[in-house]
């Protein structure tokens, strides 16, 4: 067995509660994948064979439009599973999904995790656990799509990455493009929106790196407050 996956399974948010047998049996299925920034993990409508564990880096899921335009969906993070929805139903992946920078990943091929599941059942209640978690945050994405407008939504995102512990600091890690594409809109009205919201004083940003000089105010646009003309 690898004590380095079994590590990194261990690790995972989503599998760490599991017993260690269960868990020294992942490990003995798993094979390790290391993506380069931007390199494709799987293609829309291609076969799902298998989910994979992010381990370290960063994976964005998107979906491209018959026009060519990309709509980014959610990027995972370490610990986070990607995959797994169409493993499930035995269908072809519904969207693509490429790395956003160098990442580690830890791949389950479905044959044999089905296999596992079906001797350890408790695989697929925390499974379920997994996809329901998920659910929840496509029907925010869909909510914050169709019912609030771009400033709230770059204000929401900025909230959720926030890190509190670095007197609530985002460092970017994805480009304009794309993270005008994860809030759904475009390179030039992302960058107005960053200016608008720093004129009113909620943030101060320089570079890739955006501080929040007003939580409260920045947390009440992203709920759907009005944000004053200046």
């Amino acid at each position: 067995m690898n004590r380095h996956i079994l590590e990194s399974i261990g690790k995972s948010e989503l599998l760490r509660e599991m017993k260690p047998a269960f868990l020294e049996a992942l490990a003995e299925i798993a094979v390790e994948r290391t993506l380069t920034g931007d390199e494709t993990l799987f293609m829309q409508h291609q076969e799902a064979t298998g989910f994979y564990l992010i381990c370290s880096g960063a994976v964005k899921v998107y979906r491209i439009g018959s026009d060519g335009r990309e709509q980014v969906i959610h990027q995972f993070g370490p610990g986070e599973i990607v995959g797994e929805v169409p493993v499930f139903q035995g269908t072809a992946y519904p969207a693509c999904a490429s790395a956003v920078k160098k990442a580690r990943l830890i791949y389950f091929a479905r044959d044999r995790f089905v296999e596992l599941g079906r001797r350890q059942p408790e695989v697929f209640l925390n499974m379920l656990a997994i996809l329901s978690r998920r659910l929840r945050q496509f029907v925010e994405l869909i909510d914050d799509l169709s019912l609030k407008d771009v400033t709230a939504r770059l204000a929401k995102y900025l909230v959720r990455n926030c890190d509190a512990a670095s007197s609530c600091v985002v460092e970017l890690d994805l480009s304009k493009s794309a993270l005008a594409s994860r809030i759904g809109t475009i390179p030039a009205t992302l960058s107005r929106t960053f200016k608008k919201l720093q004129d009113s004083g909620a943030i101060r940003v320089s570079a890739n790196r955006i501080e929040i000089l007003d939580c409260g105010m920045l947390a009440g646009i992203a709920s759907g407050e009005k944000l004053q003309e200046i």
